[in-house]
This record gives structure tokens, sequence and C-alpha cells, in this order.
């Protein structure tokens, strides 16, 4: 249990410290804390994806990347006031509670979240990956964030932190903002629509984002996209330092799930209307970042956005072109729900045309949509009645281009193409309740101090609430039957080696349809139609 905290809180202190490594802000409370330390997570899972273009992410590469971090940490005389230890302490206590007893993604983590992870552990970048798993082609920068947590000090065991970790920093930012509102005791300021748009925030992930065990790659996605939005509403003055605090952002929900393609919309906008330098922007981190993504994404799979027919070099020798139209067509139809069709004669092609996919969709997963947002609606519905009736002191929200008409037509626009493309709840619901609350605080248009401070403590008290309950009822249901650390290995490691080559090289199937954390190369479906060469050290893994 204390080896859980500890490697918890030392994960913490690693993406704190290098996040300071690039800050001037004094950290003075806990919104401030959230946002450095996110910013070291941003930071450290950029180096992850650069260094293993190069080399493995194995043990001993990883613990120098973490000497390194905190010898130019002290070398720069940096030191923690007591204030940050208390944060420290208080957001690595909330994860190590929020964890325990609970369990990783299924299926997805055991088909390739954590299969990848051991690759990126094992090997450096591999040339036409995409062939052995197809999702390896579309994965997300947080397995990148994974494998780089595993070091001699924490073991495997911190492959599974870092998702923990900046869920922990994107929610204490918006409890911060909330936090900082009610112990601003000179009412000085404060910008009041920021503090609600956090409040309906954090109501939606006491609601809804409150388990470990469903995250997957989707979740941290769309809290960067509201922690995006909310950063644009306190977007004030126009410079290049902010503007690339947004760019940045912008990027990072982009790698960790591509519908929020949407989000660089935002960036863009900024940078013609603020009339920001474009030489500052090309050699910026963010553009360094999305380059390399979209360079891994060529490397692993021929395609700059995978399965996009359109963004795909098929006369790479490791393009799989037919596997690529396969793919693309049955990913937009299983997202319209193509597995519950009622005319099973039905082609995909034509499924995905002139909705006819709508009535499948309409009729099973349109329900489920329901079911999830409904108790939401009818408490921002109460919480509008509650802001139009008997206010005594009106004062406008401040509405501007940037803090609203922008996050608006963005989250608008995100909603329109997830409901016409891969109306999947998961994949784009950071759109539709963004555009619920910007349109709910459009419709309220004023507030009153005293019922901003109300709902404020009300959605504080929930959330902490919510958490509890759902925690404490997970530990009296599962103390038994679970272990206290969320499982990354199979119970049984079941896998056949099959041999590439005669130089030894080989791949891992899986034998129960699911590789975890479980052994190198490993893939859930065999496959005849690659072959595996080696040139400059590199792996590549080409079509016959």
């Amino acid at each position: 249990m204390f080896s859980l905290l500890s490697s918890i809180a030392l994960t913490n202190i690693i993406y704190l410290i290098f996040g300071k490594l690039f800050s001037k802000k004094k950290i003075n409370n806990i919104k401030n804390f959230s946002e450095i330390a996110i910013n070291g997570f941003i930071y450290l899972s950029f180096i992850a994806l650069l260094v293993n273009f190069f080399y493995p992410l194995n043990l001993k590469i990883n613990t120098l990347i973490c000497i390194i971090i905190f010898f130019f940490f002290f070398l720069k005389k940096k030191l923690f006031n007591q204030k940050e230890f208390i944060i420290l302490i208080l957001i690595s206590l909330f994860g190590f509670f929020f964890i325990i007893f609970d369990t990783i993604y299924r299926p997805d983590a055991g088909l390739y979240h954590l299969p990848f992870t051991k690759i990126l552990n094992n090997e450096k970048i591999i040339f036409g990956l995409a062939n052995l798993h197809s999702r390896f082609g579309h994965i997300s920068i947080i397995q990148y964030s994974s494998a780089i947590n595993n070091n001699f000090i924490l073991g495997d065991v911190g492959i599974i932190i870092p998702l923990l970790s900046i869920y922990s920093f994107l929610t204490f930012y918006f409890l911060g903002d909330i936090l900082n509102f009610l112990f601003n005791k000179k009412k000085i300021n404060i910008n009041f629509y920021s503090i609600f748009f956090s409040s309906l925030v954090v109501l939606y992930i006491a609601w809804k984002i409150n388990r470990y065990g469903e995250f997957g790659n989707d979740a941290i996605g769309h809290l960067l996209f509201f922690y995006l939005i909310s950063k644009l509403i306190n977007y004030k003055k126009v410079n290049y330092q902010n503007f690339n605090k947004i760019y940045l952002i912008s990027v990072f929900a982009v790698l960790n799930k591509f519908m929020l393609v949407f989000s660089l919309i935002i960036p863009a906008y900024v940078f013609f209307k603020d009339k920001i330098s474009i030489n500052r922007v090309i050699f910026s981190l963010p553009t360094i970042f999305i380059f390399l993504w979209i360079l891994r994404n060529i490397i692993t799979s021929s395609c700059a956005v995978y399965p996009q027919m359109k963004t795909c070099f098929t006369d790479l020798k490791w393009s799989n072109k037919k596997e690529i139209i396969t793919l693309n067509k049955y990913g937009e139809a299983w997202a319209k729900d193509w597995p519950n069709r009622f005319d099973k004669k039905l082609s995909v092609d034509e499924y995905n045309k002139n909705f006819n996919w709508l009535y499948t969709w309409k009729e099973n997963h349109l329900k489920k949509i329901i079911k999830i947002i409904l108790p939401y609606l009818i408490i921002l519905i109460l919480i509008y009645l509650y802001f139009k009736f008997r206010i005594k002191k009106k004062y406008n929200f401040n509405f501007n281009l940037y803090n609203f008409k922008l996050p608006l037509f963005v989250s608008l626009i995100g909603l329109i193409f997830f409901f016409l493309k891969f109306p999947l709840y998961r994949y784009g619901f950071s759109y539709l309740i963004s555009f619920l609350i910007l349109s709910l605080t459009y419709f309220i248009k004023f507030y009153d101090y005293n019922k901003i401070k109300k709902v404020s403590i009300f959605v504080i008290f929930i959330f902490f609430i919510s958490l509890t309950f759902k925690q404490i009822d997970r530990y009296s249901q599962f103390y038994e039957t679970r272990n206290l650390v969320p499982k990354i290995y199979n119970d049984k490691k079941q896998h056949r080696t099959i041999k590439l080559n005669d130089e030894g090289d080989f791949f891992n199937l899986s034998l129960n349809g699911s590789c975890m954390y479980d052994a190198n190369l490993c893939a859930i479906i065999k496959k005849d139609h690659f072959t595996l060469s080696k040139k400059y050290s590199y792996k590549f893994l080409n079509i016959k």
C-alpha cells in the first residue's frame, strides 16, 4: 500500500519538477500547482516521443532521464515550499484512493494500450508496426507517457500512474479555480464566467469521469478540451506566451484523441487574429511536437492520420492499402452501431451512406447517450431556473469573441462532425458537454454573486460525496477479489512465439485474446502478410 502511494507521489514530483523548470510562475494555490504539473506531464511526454525515435524507453534510459531532470532542477536551485508539499500530498492521496482496487480499461488496455507500452519499453520505433496490430497505428500519446514512467525506482507499476496523475492534475485545476473564488476574501480579480464553467465541468466529472478503469484513451483527451476552453475563457493579454500555451494544449489534446482535431481551430484563429509571428510558431514546441507525431504515424502505419486513406503514402513498403481502406470503412460503421444493424443485407459502404445507419443508431446507442446525459441535463436546467429567478444584484457575464464565440463555434463544429461521422459517445462527449455549458451560460446571461457562490459550494460538496461514495462502494465490493493495484498482466501468460526469420526475430501470438503487458511484440490475430527485416538497427514490418 505504501509502495503504491510513494510511487504516485514520486511520479507527481517528477511532473511538478519538470514543469517548474520551464515556469517563472510562483505556486500559491492548487490551480497554479496543477497548471505547472500539467505542463511537466506534456513536456515529459514529448521527451518520450522524441527519445523513442532513437532508443527503446527501457529502464536505463527512463532512469537516466529522471536523473537529468532532478539534476537540472537542483542546479537551478529550485526548491519546494510548504504549500507545494501540502498540495502534492493532497493530490497524491486523492490519486491513491482513486485507483486502489480498480482495473485497467477493458478490453482496449489488454488489446493494445499495454501491449504498445510493452513495445515502447523494449523497442525503438518500428517501421510498419501497424501491420502487427492495426490499433498500433492510432495509439495515444498517453502510452508514451506511461512507458517513460517505467524506471528502476518505480518498476513496471509506474506505467499505470501517468494516466492517474494527469487526471488528478486536470481535475484539481478546475477544483482549484472554484476554491480560489470561495476563499478570495477581497473579492477581486475574479472571472465569474470561468468559475461557472469550472463548476459545471467538475459536476460532470463527478457524474461520469470518476472511474480509473473507464478512462481508456478517451477521458484525458476530453478533459484536456475542457482545460483548453477554460484557458481561452481566461485569455486576456495578447502575447506569444499565452498563444503558445493554448497551442500546446490543443496539440496535446489531439495527440490523445484525434477526434479532438477541431481544437486546432482555436490556436489557428488566435494566430491570425492576434497576428502572431509565423516564425515563432513554426519553430515552437507544439509545432515540433505535432510534426514528430505525424512522422511517427507515417513510420508505423504509412499514414499521417491512420487509417484515413487520403493521408497515406501507399508506395511505402510497409503500407497495407487494402487493410487501411477496410479499417476506415468499418471504423466509421462500428461507431454508427454496425453490429446492431437491422438490415443485415446492407453492405458496410451502403450502411455508412445516406443516413442508412441512423435508425439503428437511434434505437440503440442514442438511448445510451440519453441515459448518460439526461441526469446532467436536468441539473443544468435546474441551475438555469435558479439563476433566472429572484436575482438581487445582476451582473453580466463578460462574453467576448475569444471566451465565448470561438469555443462555442469549435464545440458546435466538433459536435456536428461527431454526429455525422463517429457518433459513439466516448469519442466526442467533450464537444457535447462544452456546447451545453456554454449555451446555458449564454441563456443565463446574468449572475448573482451569492448564487455563484452557492452553486460552487454545492458542486464541491457533490464532487467529494460522489467520489467518496463510489470509491467506498468499490472497496467494499472488490476488497477480497481484486488486487490493490490494477493488474497489467494476465493471470496466466498464454501466448505462442512465432518466428519470423532465421535471425531469431519473432512476435508473440496471444492464445486468450488479450496481450496485456505479458510479452513484447504481441498480437491477438496471426498475420502472415508481412515480413520482418532490419536496416540500420531499425525493424521493418514490410508487406509481402
